[in-house]
């Protein structure tokens, strides 16, 4: 995952995206879908993004979406205050594991107001700074670094740009460090990590659109930040020919150090989103012709294995995502939820089928090599042991293929991780799902829905996501309804 591309994560009334691009000599791009749907719960417009270790936040007026759009994860928070301006997510360093915390804050001259709560707390806790000298400022566009926030501020008393924190292992809201260039008033700066622990600066001239770019010589260190020292790592010039504007909106970028390159996400005189590359004398401009519209905000995302936290902070299962996005049978009424949880693996399967469909399942899982047997989910009328599936001691399911009509699930087969799938289950009649990870997941248990005719409705699958079969990296939860 260290070598994994980084991608531009875009967001859009209508759509969710994230925008690889190929090549950087002779770009070009290629857009992948993302689904984001939160069931029951319409997000409205996106706000602002933020990244923080592996997860995207997007902000939106009724609350905040914390995702993993490499993993297909989802999680809505909805927001304690709506005084106050989202700022970001970082976590408490001190601590030996990560508990992911918000902050959000509001300005009354001469006091920063500031709050934050921990994920899946009620309790925001509030604080007061007063900010006369620097003018301390909330953050438009924040980046975390080893957990700390840091945003772009601008100083009252020296009329020059620097780089605040918030700590929030130790509840400090401070400024950081002064920032290089030329700090003109209506310049866009904009601050990004170099390298996964140094800061960058990209400064865009709002006349010229001609930009510098600055990094940190060392690794930046939670805490104390005046000797930090920058150096110029390339000048962009910007040719007459291009669409691009200075946009209030900051661009989104990261930079090839091997290529020397400058890859960045914003708008053309269209208000279109574009992405454009920079190396060398050579500069590339491409219009996303998937994704248009003046409301469109995007965020540099890197690849990763992070789950999202869950409400519980002390469970290893994260949020469910759902996909693909079926319709549910009677509207959800009368339909009876089931969850087996997870186990380290499992041993048999048992389904029952009707002329229609799916009527029953039921699983036995192992823990600890002890076998836990699932409850019997739907009627189990028409099962025979020669409906049943063993798995192998050295072997596992990696995913669950199927199709599905309007009201039930029609047809199942699992795919195990030796080469072999297993004999289809019911009739393939509907739509396609696939549920799991390939061969970089093991499921190690399942969830789902029956109707109150004993449909199967809903299927879902907890995850197990590794890089080889010992060693487990994170769970996860994926879920067809």
């Amino acid at each position: 995952m260290a070598r994994a591309r980084p991608h531009f994560v875009l967001f859009s009334e209508s759509k969710f995206c994230s925008v690889e691009v190929i090549n950087l000599d002779a770009p070009c791009i290629k857009v992948h879908n993302i689904p984001s749907d939160i069931p029951g719960y319409k997000h409205g417009n996106v706000m602002t993004t933020e990244y923080c270790d592996g997860l995207l936040v997007y902000v939106t007026g009724a609350g905040y979406g914390i995702c993993n759009p490499w993993l297909k994860h989802i999680r809505w928070i909805k927001p304690k205050l709506f005084t106050c301006r989202y700022n970001g997510m970082g976590y408490d360093y001190s601590r030996p594991d990560n508990h992911y915390k918000i902050y959000g804050s509001y300005s009354n001259y001469p006091i920063m107001k500031g709050n934050f709560t921990e994920l899946g707390s009620n309790a925001w806790k509030l604080f007061e700074v007063v900010h006369d000298t620097w003018g301390l400022t909330s953050s438009r566009c924040s980046v975390s670094l080893n957990g700390t926030l840091y945003w772009v501020g601008f100083s009252n008393k020296t009329r020059k740009y620097f780089i605040q924190s918030f700590d929030f292992s130790i509840e400090s809201l401070k400024p950081y460090c002064t920032i290089p260039g030329k700090n003109y008033l209506r310049d866009v700066i904009t601050l990004a990590v170099f390298k996964g622990d140094r800061f960058s600066i990209l400064e865009q001239d709002c006349k010229t659109r001609n930009m510098e770019i600055w990094v940190t010589k060392k690794k930046i260190k939670n805490g104390d930040g005046e000797g930090v020292e920058w150096m110029k790592f390339m000048n962009v010039t910007v040719p007459t020919w291009s669409s691009l504007v200075v946009y209030d909106y900051t661009p989104s970028y990261y930079i090839d150090e091997k290529s020397h390159s400058l890859v960045f996400c914003s708008v053309n005189a269209k208000d279109n989103t574009c992405i454009y590359i920079a190396k060398g004398d050579k500069f590339h401009e491409i219009e996303i012709k998937d994704l248009v519209g003046y409301k469109t905000r995007h965020h540099t995302y890197f690849p990763c294995l992070v789950p999202v936290p869950n409400d519980d902070v002390n469970q290893h299962v994260g949020s469910y995502f759902a996909l693909p996005k079926g319709r549910e049978a009677n509207d959800g009424a009368g339909e009876h939820e089931w969850d087996d949880g997870f186990f380290d693996s499992v041993k048999k399967i048992s389904v029952g089928r009707s002329h229609l469909g799916l009527v029953f399942v039921r699983f036995e899982y192992s823990n600890d090599n002890v076998v836990v047997a699932g409850a019997a989910h739907g009627d189990d009328s028409s099962y025979t042991q020669d409906d049943d599936l063993m798995i192998d001691e050295d072997n596992y399911i990696e995913a669950v293929e199927g199709t599905y009509t309007e009201s039930h699930i029609t047809s199942l087969k699992f795919c195990l991780h030796k080469c072999n799938t297993s004999r289809q289950y019911g009739r393939q009649n509907g739509t396609l799902f696939v549920l799991g990870g390939g061969e970089s997941s093991k499921i190690i248990g399942f969830y789902g829905r029956n109707s109150d005719v004993h449909d199967l409705t809903a299927l879902g699958v907890h995850l197990s996501v590794f890089t080889s079969p010992s060693l487990r990296q994170d769970f996860t939860k994926e879920a067809f309804s």
